[in-house]
């Protein structure tokens, strides 16, 4: 661990927050400027919201004060040189153009507030250039805010970030930076550990990492994640929500979980995380510090209130490549009584045998057309197919037998991405307003593999059919033949916040939907979906857990040999 340069404190009570929009159509120039080479100081804006810069002494943003306190209309956007919409963002690498001889600059960093003319409430202090060590300055809210919904101070935070690609092209590098601020009004404070989705660290060097401190960066495959943050005590941060259409700030001001609902609402017990795919080749900050970005309803109020919490963002420190070179594959044995052993151009997937029901970790393989293969755990051929990879793909290999008991191996792709489709009104238009996408997906992908249920519809409780969230569509459920793959709308989307309670499975047929119950089949409950309860240290658990899932029916319902398995839904999850 490394301690941090600590520079500056103090700026007077503000809250000027900025409506970003984008208007990218044309260039509002004032003079020539050239080329914009990149120096190796970043502004990392995380404070009171600033909105205007000045780098020695030439303003870069337009100083444009908004009519309605903290709201910017069209017409008070006019876009700089510097800026697209004429105010500052939330990172900004300073232009080689302003470093001086000396390798300094001197910044200024402020708001507009509605009826003034000039900065208010400036931040101004200096960076120095070091070409070998890229430096980020870190203006974040710090301070005492567990009386208050309001911290009184921003601080400064010289921290050094790495620019070096990982030693392995397939990997990304992940550090913790804790600045987080103390007391907190829920006890999200002191040491902090970066952990994957269930809860396991992610690294003995990004664990324990105390305030004002950054750890060493550590290497993982690249891949589609969600990680988190807990404290030493076991409390878990929430992220800061990045896109506010999936209204996912509302959470229980004692407890940093998510709530759905007007006052009293009600609690999730679940924590908001989002998940990302980690490029091949990135490297990344999990930035801790304190945000206002959360609303809670305090009790016996209709009208939610703004809070202060530590919270965390994930920050390329690089920018990010395309991945056109990786794909992922993974095994999955869904044959029943059988360990497999399933290979890529004769490279194990996993050394040991891959027991039933359940997913091989991911490997990583070069784009282009692989062979896979797959063997009893003697070694006895069950299958075989081909699969071509182009970058980013994420396939998941099925092995399970089919109605006369063959072995079966069929290649399923997965999207982890978090974007989907949704043509709500069949308008036939080119689909580019029908693209979405959600930063918690709780996404369900469901396949029939059973030997004798020819066909089945999954539900919720007492038969009620499953719609998605947003797309109105539950046929992803509905009526899925013995290995049928669906590739058109394949996912269940559900919300984050309403989740799943109960899936059952239902023999549907030809005019019958649901169908009947197949009683002999185990229900899933939401808690199924939960990894490692151990996790939680709240009054609950959470009725679920987010992720990208495949629930599959397999074994048979009505088992005739030694071997066979009675029927069940196994769950397999994607995401890490």
């Amino acid at each position: 661990m490394k301690t941090a340069k600590y520079l500056s404190a103090m700026l007077l009570l503000a809250s000027m927050w900025a409506c970003k929009k984008d208007k990218k159509d044309f260039v509002y120039i004032e003079q020539t400027v050239p080329p914009l080479t990149s120096s190796t100081v970043r502004l990392m804006n995380y404070g009171r919201g600033a909105t205007e810069l000045t780098i020695n002494d030439t303003p870069l943003t337009s100083f444009i004060a908004p009519s309605i306190e903290g709201i910017y209309t069209e017409a008070e956007t006019r876009p700089t040189i510097y800026f697209s919409n004429g105010r500052l963002g939330k990172t900004y690498t300073i232009p080689q153009r302003f470093i001086r001889q000396d390798g300094t600059a001197n910044v200024k960093m402020g708001s507009m507030a509605y009826g003034m003319k000039d900065m208010q409430y400036p931040k101004v202090f200096q960076v120095k250039e070091n070409v070998s060590v890229p430096t980020d300055y870190y203006n974040v809210l710090y301070g005492d805010h567990k009386s208050s919904d309001i911290i009184g101070s921003d601080s400064l935070f010289a921290i050094p970030r790495s620019v070096s690609p990982p030693s392995d092209p397939k990997h990304f590098r992940i550090r913790l930076l804790n600045l987080s601020s103390a007391p907190d009004k829920v006890g999200l404070e002191g040491n902090m550990t970066l952990v994957f989705a269930d809860g396991t660290p992610v690294s003995g060097m990004t664990s324990h990492v105390a305030t004002g401190n950054y750890s060493d960066y550590t290497e993982l495959p690249y891949g589609t994640y969600q990680f988190k943050v807990i404290t030493d005590d076991g409390k878990v941060l929430p992220a800061v929500p990045v896109n506010p259409d999936e209204q996912l700030k509302t959470l229980n001001g004692t407890t940093a979980t998510m709530t759905v609902g007007n006052n009293p609402p009600t609690d999730l017990w679940l924590t908001y995380a989002p998940s990302q795919t980690f490029q091949p080749g990135g490297v990344y900050t999990v930035m801790v510090c304190a945000s206002s970005a959360f609303d809670y309803y305090p009790a016996g109020n209709n009208t939610s209130s703004q809070t202060t919490l530590n919270a965390y963002r994930i920050i390329p420190d690089i920018k990010e490549s395309l991945n056109i070179t990786w794909g992922r594959i993974q095994a999955v044995n869904a044959y029943p009584s059988n360990n497999i052993r399933v290979s890529v151009d004769n490279q194990p997937i996993q050394e040991d045998v891959l027991a039933f029901g359940n997913a091989s970790p991911y490997k990583i393989f070069i784009t282009g057309n692989h062979i896979i293969q797959v063997t009893d755990a003697s070694g006895k051929s069950l299958g075989s197919t081909t699969v071509n990879i182009s970058g980013s793909d994420n396939y998941s290999i099925w092995c399970y037998p089919d109605a006369t008991g063959q072995p079966v191996v069929k290649a399923v792709a997965n999207n982890l991405s978090g974007s989907f489709y949704a043509n709500r009104n069949n308008s036939g238009d080119d689909g580019s307003a029908n693209q979405f996408k959600v930063t918690m997906p709780f996404w369900i992908r469901f396949l029939n593999l059973s030997t004798d249920i020819p066909e089945v519809t999954f539900t919720g409780a007492d038969g009620q059919l499953l719609n998605s969230f947003l797309t109105y569509s539950g046929t992803a459920s509905q009526r899925l033949q013995q290995g049928q793959i669906i590739t058109t709308n394949p996912y269940m989307l559900f919300s984050p916040v309403l989740g799943v309670n109960k899936l059952q499975a239902y023999a549907s047929g030809p005019n019958m939907l649901p169908g009947n119950w197949i009683q002999a089949i185990p229900s899933l409950k939401g808690t199924d979906f939960i990894a490692r309860p151990d996790l939680y240290k709240t009054v609950n658990l959470p009725p679920y857990e987010c992720g990208v899932y495949t629930v599959a029916l397999v074994g048979s319902l009505n088992p005739k040999k030694a071997g066979d398995v009675p029927a069940k839904m196994i769950i397999i999850k994607h995401n890490q």
